[in-house]
């Protein structure tokens, strides 16, 4: 399937949104640049409920500069929605026809069921969170969704937002529509978590990573406990907006509606009494690249978050995925097989899987940056640490101490000797996978006294014709040089057959 371009154009009263991604239709898309241009249309709708024929004139320009870019881009596909609160303007009909007629591209107008299907799509297919509460906040409004396996359960749009909160006791009134129209958040699953979505959550999970020196700067995934919550929403609370609009790493824009965003998360974490809120990035233009690429996600969500993204970026990159499952494989095998010595539970499982797919994705580059760096969906960030450190060294000597000190509030001494233990595994599966040719089948493993014997099950139809060289001879050869670290590693001497 050959690799296409998709743009998606999204208009709502505070903001017009271009994304660009790049797409195999069925597979996968990676998203590569997203645009936003503030047009603060719900100015114009509150004074007497019209657009203006200048705004709606710079609404255009602005879509006609994305049309270009998309142009010289090379895009062929494109979604154009509206947002449902532009309905309020009396005329929203013939401004959704002036933008469509502009770019020569029809726009659709979100319905309120659109709006929360798509915002759930985003989450579901880019979170593993089984049960969560999804709090989207936008200026003007919250919309509030609650889903468990898979499916939506219930959802309300409250009509407070980071901005219309901070006006006229609007934190009472969000906590009187909660108390009416969120009851469903009373007695939630002890499972469940509060998953944030928008620019206010993104940016108090930037001011939280920062407050607590947390060493892995990843917007994506981040939980945070009440207590760092609490932390930083009591920081805001002592700031004027011009001592907020210093702060390092959030938007302007966000300077001047994360104290209202912040209401609004405090009041649904008090009233749900849930004790975690994970940031995510996967907003609306999420959900529609999902559902325009990957039309399966219109009926169910992706299986398995973790072999989507790993694929996605293999294409991207251009890396060879056959070579990254030979070494996985061949990787697994070793971690049953030798389960008596490494003593690992399972938890670390997954570890071994990103460390050992993304095993030779570095290039040019160290393993241990190629991988921090990677958009990982499906594990957490400790996950993503542990394998970047387990694919980046082949000899204890060689480990980065100094950068693994960075993350001591992260990381536990069980976590180090785990890292090490998985580290030796890769390099005898690397050894092992030295021809791509997938010489071995499977391993069998025996533990005598102080060594362990590994015998290779072999593909024979690989046999070398005319040569005194066996068929496993030169994945052996390799093996053996891993001989005296895994001895260091394992205490135990490595025997191959």
């Amino acid at each position: 399937m050959v690799m296409e371009k998709y743009a998606v154009f999204e208009v709502g009263t505070t903001h017009i949104r271009m994304t660009i991604a790049n797409g195999k239709v069925g597979e996968h898309f990676h998203i590569y640049k997203m645009l936003s241009e503030p047009i603060h249309i719900n100015q114009h709708i509150e004074s007497d409920g019209m657009i203006k024929s200048a705004k709606i004139h710079e609404c255009v320009t602005i879509l006609k500069m994305y049309k270009k870019i998309c142009e010289a881009e090379g895009v062929k596909n494109f979604v154009a929605v509206c947002a449902q609160n532009l309905t309020t303007a009396k005329n929203y009909k013939s401004f959704i026809d002036e933008l469509g007629a502009s770019i020569h591209q029809e726009f659709k107008l979100l319905t309120n069921e659109d709006e929360t299907n798509l915002i759930y799509t985003a989450v579901i297919n880019t979170l593993a969170v089984s049960k969560g509460v999804i709090v989207n906040i936008s200026s003007f409004s919250t919309r509030i969704i609650h889903y468990s396996r898979r499916m939506i359960l219930d959802s309300v749009t409250i009509p407070y937002g980071s901005v219309s909160i901070m006006e006229n006791q609007g934190v009472d009134a969000f906590k009187k529509q909660l108390e009416q129209n969120a009851q469903f958040l009373k007695g939630l699953d002890p499972e469940t978590q509060i998953v944030g979505v928008g620019d206010v959550v993104t940016s108090f999970g930037r001011l939280a990573r920062k407050m607590k020196k947390y060493p892995y700067d990843h917007d994506h995934n981040y939980v945070a406990d009440l207590a760092t919550f609490k932390q930083v929403f009591d920081f805001i609370s002592t700031l004027d907006i011009e001592k907020r609009q210093k702060i390092k790493g959030i938007s302007s824009h966000s300077s001047r509606t994360i104290l209202g965003g912040m209401c609004i998360l405090d009041a649904v974490l008090k009233y749900s009494k849930v004790e975690s809120l994970v940031t995510s990035m996967a907003y609306r233009n999420v959900g529609l690249l999902c559902n325009a690429v990957i039309p399966t996600t219109l009926e169910r969500p992706i299986n398995d978050l973790l072999t989507y993204s790993l694929d996605t970026i293999y294409d991207i990159s251009h890396l060879d995925s056959e070579k990254a499952r030979r070494h996985y494989d061949l990787s697994l095998m070793l971690f049953k097989q030798i389960r008596v010595l490494h003593k690992l539970p399972r938890v670390y499982a997954k570890v071994l899987r990103v460390a050992s797919c993304m095993y030779h994705s570095g290039g040019y580059i160290n393993n241990y940056h190629a991988i921090l760096a990677a958009p990982i969906l499906g594990v957490s960030h400790k996950e993503i640490v542990l394998a970047a450190f387990a694919s980046s060294f082949k000899k204890w000597e060689d480990f980065q101490l100094n950068e693994w000190v960075k993350y001591k509030d992260m990381v536990t001494d069980e976590d180090l000797e785990a890292v090490r233990k998985i580290s030796m595994m890769l390099a005898v599966a690397d050894a092992f996978d030295i021809r791509g040719k997938e010489i071995i089948k499977d391993l069998s493993c025996d533990v005598l006294g102080d060594s362990v014997i590994l015998k290779l099950i072999v593909d024979t139809e690989n046999q070398m014709i005319k040569t005194d060289v066996g068929v496993a001879d030169v994945e052996i050869f390799h093996a053996k040089k891993c001989a005296k670290e895994f001895m260091n590693t394992f205490k135990k001497q490595l025997e191959l057959l």
